[in-house]
């Protein structure tokens, strides 16, 4: 019985957070209003809003509409963001910077505003290597969001769908 306990609580290597709540099958008709920022990375709403978005949109199971049709409103929330170096060549520079997110996300139920399903503290860190020319070094780390984004907004919706 502990084997089968066990099994099933780590059937997963992904770090979601807390993920509460069951969402109710019915809520298929969804809205994405912007992202809230909470970093001080300009525009990082805007890469996780279309990310979620379009995971949404590719889906099967849910149908992307205008917050008058929605049942449900999908929230984030991007709590944090860090871009540290993490490897240094001899000479001290750095050779590779580890980006980090965390993001909050939730579905909320359109008619009475009540919290169906929520994710907290869901954190991803990607590495992403500089170069000498400054602008595509910021590209380079703009692309790594892009990525992360992408990726945590499937597994965050993967996640809603399936009480994970």
């Amino acid at each position: 019985m502990i084997l089968v306990v066990a099994a099933s609580v780590t059937g997963c290597g992904y770090n979601f957070g807390r993920g509460t709540g069951v969402v109710p099958t019915k809520v298929s008709m969804l809205y994405v209003p912007v992202f809230t920022n909470l970093t001080d990375e300009v525009a990082i709403e805007d890469l996780f809003t279309t990310a979620m978005r379009k995971t949404i949109a590719d889906s099967s199971d849910a149908q992307l509409v205008q917050k008058s049709a929605a049942e449900g409103i999908v929230e984030g929330t991007i709590a944090s963001y860090s871009s540290v170096p993490v490897f240094f060549s001899t000479a001290g520079t750095a050779t590779v910077y580890q980006l980090t997110i965390t993001v909050n996300i939730k579905l909320v139920q359109s008619i009475t505003g009540k919290t169906l399903w929520e994710m907290k503290g869901f954190t991803e860190s990607l590495d992403f290597y500089p170069i000498n020319d400054p602008l595509l070094t910021k590209e380079r780390e703009r692309d790594t969001i892009k990525t992360l984004a992408d990726t945590m907004t499937r597994r965050a919706f993967d996640a809603m769908h399936s009480n994970f």
